[in-house]
């Protein structure tokens, strides 16, 4: 293994242990937050899913702005600050005594894990690898489910002992403590030019589309159904996963066991979908795990038997976080690296957008009927069009444009 090599596997697992902390405790660990702020405060399903929605919402808006930065400035300094900003984030969340103090501790939670987790860990994986891109980007966003399993696990332990105020302080130390330093020291946008170019001037050398010869590709507009679709239904089932397993029945503790089981078989799922998909074509892979997801909730709406939630669990766990990995490896092999931040950026707005309408659509559903069903139906729908949309994608090019090859087809 040559330096470079070695620098670039260096790099992808301080974004896994980045992504672990910050995601894996900032994002995975909602329905474990939302199922206790539900008995400390008795709101309703709907103002409760706020919170999650929020979360969402700002960390999309931040998305577009950190993926500009990114295409300019050095990923360190952009996923540092971020970090920083998460970390008060938590402090500010177990200070809250009110539905608007807590929305606003939410808020900057967000913003900071829009400028420091996903977006721009999977430009730096994107940028280092190039045949084993998919299954480095598994293995560097696996961080996010393998900190939900751990996270969500010991925050349902600090709630069910000391209350969800203590579980906040908890989550806010390792990024505090360990992830800022390791973001600044370590994290580099893309190997170091024998040039000295900067970032920006090395972006515009990179193969690929510029924006909008990327917006005229039917690729880029089927993933963002792509992404909408996927945070509908992740976003109307998962974070209200705690709430939905507690009516029938399962205690705190085994709900919070629940979600952070099925976080860890998702830390499996990704390098395995992204392994895959540098065999059979990203898009295909990404086809095949929006279908699983879409059988998967009805697997979970028979949760009154303990086995279809076992079957649930490793099923839902391959497949259900899979899409994360894969939309940024179908961006990059179908438009390219020149402008991937900006592009992602945007395609991370459209997912925030599902993430914060779903969680409010299942939970208006579930107050008005009394139940998760027809809501986790829906979602199970919506999976579907996510499916059709990523198998609609196109294939990696043909015709040339830089290094980087175009397919004809793949415009309107």
């Amino acid at each position: 293994m040559g330096n470079r090599d070695r620098q670039a596997w260096i790099i992808a697992i301080s974004m896994f242990i980045a992504l672990f902390f910050l995601w894996g405790g900032g994002y995975n660990t909602s329905p474990v937050f939302l199922g206790a702020l539900l008995k400390s405060f008795h709101w309703s399903h709907e103002r409760v899913s706020w919170i999650a929605a929020v979360l969402s919402l700002s960390v999309g808006i931040a998305g577009p702005i950190a993926g500009w930065l990114l295409d300019r400035i050095e990923a360190r300094f952009v996923m540092g600050a971020g970090a920083a900003l998460a970390g008060a984030g938590f402090i500010a969340a177990s200070h809250a005594n009110t539905f608007a103090g807590l929305v606003c501790a939410v808020v900057i939670l967000g913003v900071g894990l829009g400028s420091s987790a996903l977006l721009p860990a999977s430009l730096i994986i994107a940028n280092w690898f190039g045949e084993r891109r998919g299954a480095a980007l598994g293995l560097a966003t696996a961080g996010m489910e393998s900190g939900g399993m751990a996270m969500t696990y010991l925050s349902g332990y600090i709630i069910a002992t000391h209350g969800w105020r203590a579980a906040y302080l908890l989550l806010a130390a390792p990024v505090i403590v360990l992830v800022v330093p390791l973001l600044l020291i370590v994290a580099r946008t893309r190997p170091r030019d024998a040039t000295s170019k900067s970032v920006a001037e090395s972006a515009r050398d990179l193969p690929g589309l510029e924006i909008g010869e990327a917006l005229a590709t039917r690729t880029f507009w089927m993933l963002v159904v792509v992404e909408l679709t996927y945070g509908l239904a992740i976003g109307g089932t998962f974070l209200h996963l705690v709430a939905f397993l507690e009516g029938y029945g399962y205690a705190e503790r085994s709900s919070a066991l629940v979600v952070s089981v099925v976080l860890g078989m998702a830390a499996i799922g990704k390098p395995t979908f992204g392994a895959m998909a540098d065999r059979i074509g990203g898009k295909n892979a990404l086809g095949v795990s929006f279908v699983m997801i879409a059988v998967g909730v009805f697997i979970l709406l028979g949760a009154q038997n303990f086995w279809m939630v076992a079957l649930w669990i490793v099923w839902a766990g391959l497949a259900g976080a899979s899409p994360i990995a894969l939309v940024p490896l179908v961006l990059s092999e179908a438009l390219g690296l020149k402008r991937f931040g900006t592009l992602f950026g945007w395609l991370g707005l459209i997912l925030t957008i599902g993430l914060f309408a779903g969680p409010l659509m299942v939970g208006w559903i579930t107050d008005v009927t009394g139940s998760y069903t027809e809501g986790f139906e829906l979602c199970s729908l919506i999976a579907l069009f996510g499916a059709a949309a990523s198998f609609a994608c196109a294939a990696p090019r043909s015709v040339a444009v830089g290094s980087i090859a175009v397919a004809p087809a793949d415009s309107f």
